[in-house]
Order: C-alpha cells, then structure tokens, then sequence
C-alpha cells in the first residue's frame, strides 16, 4: 500500500491532468474537506467543487509533500482567472488511512476569492 506522502502526490497528479475520475479514485467516500468558505460532507461534493475551482485555474505547482504517518501537508501555488484571478500559497492538511484521503483542511488568502462565496 501505497504511503501518506505518495497518495497525495498522485492525487494532486491526477488534478492537475484533469483527471477528475481518477482523483476521486483516492478520496475515501465519507471525506470531510474543511475549507475557508465551505465545508463539504463527501467526497463527490468536494469532487464537484473542485471541478469547479480547476475550470479557472490556469496552474497548480505543488512545491511540497511533507508526510508523517497518516498525516500528509501539501503546499501549492494556485494561479486562477477570473472571476478570482491571483497566484495564491495554499497549503492543506491531509488525513489519509487505507491508502485514500479522508480529512483535509485548507489554509490561504482569500481574498480573491471572496465574491465568488459571496450570498452562500
């Protein structure tokens, strides 16, 4: 089985090729994303979202993967168009256990994305 570290990275592979599919292959069913504007209970919702957040993303750079255990944080810069255009750090703690995500939180600025959760 695959360790905490390696799951991520191939997650955040499969996102940044767009694999949506396959991406969801590494989310265990009952996630719980803890996000700045929302929270989502599942992963298909979290899936559905970030379908949405790619589709104005021009590039997602991971710059790091730091493991330890079940515990996995990943730090990336996100560039995005509008109608949140910006290059914004983000970085996320990840729980993962049998080989897929099942708790993630993430941190970052914002600010530019404030108006598209305005009225949620």
């Amino acid at each position: 089985m695959a360790n905490s570290g390696d799951v991520l990275r191939q997650f955040y592979q499969a996102v940044v090729q767009r694999d949506f599919a396959k991406a969801r292959t590494y989310l265990h069913d009952d996630l719980l994303f803890v996000g700045l504007f929302e929270t989502y209970p599942n992963a298909d919702s979290y899936i559905a979202t970030l379908t949405g957040l790619m589709s104005i993303t021009t590039r997602l750079d991971v710059r790091a993967v730091i493991a330890e255990g079940d515990d996995v944080a990943v730090f990336f810069e996100l560039e995005t168009k509008a109608p949140a255009e910006a290059v914004t750090l983000v970085a996320e703690w990840h729980k993962v256990k049998d080989g897929k995500i099942y708790h993630s939180e993430s941190a970052f600025d914002g600010r530019p994305f404030a108006a598209m959760f305005a009225g949620k």
